[in-house]
């Protein structure tokens, strides 16, 4: 029996397609479906416990489980500030997507120096002063300034995203220093600032704080917001605004915006419409699927995130207050050890994460002209 063509292509092709086939099932498929049967059981990581099966008493035992519904709480919380980053990079992105062309030749070669020996002398005299981090911050601007004139916006883009390559432990580490309440940088300088002008307010404590934006909201006791201020919850927040502005989503909006036919802004002209005006008319209706996009994996993102920011920075505290459903499924697997009701809570975070990601898409996707 000859074989044709199409089958050897097939056969060709499977062949190729088999070794990432096999990965799939080892490594994705089999481990989510153990993970499904692990949750209706009792299964534990101690040797003392016989395995057994539970049907959904885990499923039912969550549904009462006050600390469940604290740290899913919590990750709610961090989400707030979602909007703000996507507001910021598409900010950030409309900013970078401007033409910035300052002087030519020698004289924009004296400008990008101008810059640079400000920034060392500047810097040098506030180190020398006893602000070494204050220097170095001058030092940093006054280079970024010069490559800035030399390459412009390019220089910026790069500058921006570059922190995107950071290890996310190193960076974590890096702005758990920033927070140190008696030392850090963040309180030192509004310390100055506010020494300043003659007013001397109790600074925050930041991540041993158990203070909250949302802590007048009446609620039950055991959601422990602990009074009104900032706190633990919006430190790791301003961190995650301040290093997500400038990562994918400022890349997704700037390609986005590059595609923008340049005729309708020529017709936006032609109208008389301002900045504002073309930006509300044409930028933002254009920039409905790139933002679509952006919110849809924000959520998912959201809801899965906060594990390595608990983990390093505050280990869940204080209080709880910085534990998220991600850190409570390995706080469930790896410290208590109660792997079946670790999947259980898994399982019920990815409900919750395709049952949004659909809602999203069933109501979101009305607004996008694509």
């Amino acid at each position: 029996m000859s074989v044709s063509r199409e089958q050897k292509n097939v056969a060709s092709a499977l062949f190729f397609l088999a070794p990432n086939f096999l990965g799939y099932l080892a490594f994705t498929a089999f481990p989510v479906l153990l993970s499904l049967w692990l949750s209706l059981t009792n299964h534990s990581l101690k040797p003392s416990v016989n395995l057994r099966f539970t049907g959904l008493e885990n499923y039912l035992q969550l549904i009462a489980d006050r600390y469940f519904w604290f740290y899913f709480y919590n990750t709610v919380y961090f989400m707030l500030g979602i909007p703000i980053g996507i507001a910021g990079s598409l900010g950030l992105a409309v900013l970078l997507s401007k033409p910035l062309t300052l002087g030519r030749g020698r004289s924009r070669i004296l400008l990008s120096a101008g810059f640079a020996l400000i920034g060392i002398v500047a810097g040098a005299a506030t180190w020398g002063s006893g602000n070494p981090d204050a220097g170095l911050l001058l030092f940093v601007l006054g280079f970024l300034g010069a490559a800035g004139v030399l390459a412009g916006n390019v220089a910026f883009r790069t500058t921006f995203y570059l922190p995107h390559f950071t290890a996310g432990v190193a960076l974590i580490i890096l702005w758990t220093q920033l927070y140190n309440p008696n030392f850090g940088l963040i309180n030192v300088t509004l310390g100055k600032l506010t020494g300043a002008i003659g007013w001397r307010p109790e600074l925050p404590t930041w991540l041993a704080s158990t203070e909250s934006l949302l802590g007048f909201l009446p609620l039950p006791e055991h959601f422990n917001n602990g009074g009104f201020g900032l706190g633990a919850r919006e430190a790791i927040m301003i961190m995650g605004i301040w290093t997500g502005i400038g990562g994918n989503s400022m890349l997704l909006y700037l390609a986005g915006i590059s595609n923008i036919p340049v005729e309708l802004y020529e017709a936006a002209d032609i109208d008389g419409a301002g900045n504002g005006g073309k930006f509300w008319s044409v930028t933002w209706p254009q920039l409905m699927p790139t933002t679509f996009f952006i919110v849809i994996m924000a959520t998912i993102g959201g809801l899965q995130g906060g594990f390595e920011q608990a983990r390093v920075m505050t280990q869940g505290g204080p209080a709880g207050i910085t534990t998220t459903l991600s850190y409570y499924i390995y706080t469930l697997a790896f410290e208590q050890l109660n792997l079946g009701y670790a999947c259980s809570v898994a399982w019920v975070l990815f409900i919750i994460i395709f049952g949004l990601t659909v809602l999203n898409w069933r109501y979101g996707n009305r607004y996008v002209s694509y």
